[in-house]
């Protein structure tokens, strides 16, 4: 076999030995494979409603969840990302959408906009990222998301209706692949969105009314 035949083989075995890895860590090339979060709006019943506009804005995110690479966590504190592997946007920006979407099909609200809707709604949404990453657990890794979310007022003393962390972990699973931690964490982004629609509810019916 000639050097130019023998090299084009050793590129196309290396082409198949790293797209089939997967794996979040080692990168297998300079390729890099984007993932976003995949789940149907899940339906959420209310007997009540805000009667009111709802501005949803991109979620802040604290450091290291403030960019697109997949985030591991290891242990004794070490982080490490995934240039290989990374999401389509940075997480807050994400996971408001993927609430934006949610609340827009459901009756909590009159009206649900986004970020950059030149409207101006009474309610505004906001949230920050305080974990969004994949993490070694017992008996294997899970993917793990910490969210706060802030329900307040647009005018006068910008009131603020609700203030909740939620803190959400996945079932563990066997390996570190990518996309295992892209669909626990879409998973986890859907139990977000009804526990978050159900405690919107219970504010909306007068069962809840004090920040937490």
């Amino acid at each position: 076999m000639c050097r130019s035949a023998l090299l084009v083989s050793l590129a196309f075995l290396f082409t198949l030995s790293a797209g089939g890895c997967g794996g979040l860590l080692p990168e297998p090339g300079p390729a890099s494979v984007f993932y976003h979060l995949d789940y149907d709006p899940p339906p959420v019943d209310c007997l009540r409603s805000f009667g009111e506009g709802v501005r949803i804005r991109e979620f802040s995110a604290a450091s290291p969840y403030d960019r697109t690479e997949m985030t591991v966590l290891k242990p004794a504190g070490e982080v490490r990302f995934s240039g290989a592997y990374q999401w389509v946007a940075p997480p807050g920006r994400m996971v408001a959408e993927s609430l934006g979407r949610d609340l827009s099909t459901g009756d909590l609200f009159s009206a649900v906009s986004m970020n950059g809707d030149p409207s101006f709604p009474p309610l505004e949404l906001t949230g920050r990222i305080y974990t969004f990453a994949w993490e070694p657990n017992e008996g294997g890794e899970r993917a793990v998301l910490t969210v706060g979310i802030t329900l307040s007022g647009t005018v006068g003393g910008a009131e603020i209706h609700f203030n909740r962390i939620y803190r959400l972990g996945s079932p563990s699973q066997p390996g570190g692949k990518a996309p295992l931690f892209a669909s626990a964490m879409s998973e986890l982004v859907r139990d977000l969105s009804v526990r978050l629609q159900q405690d919107l509810c219970s504010l909306a019916q007068g069962e809840e009314s004090a920040p937490k």
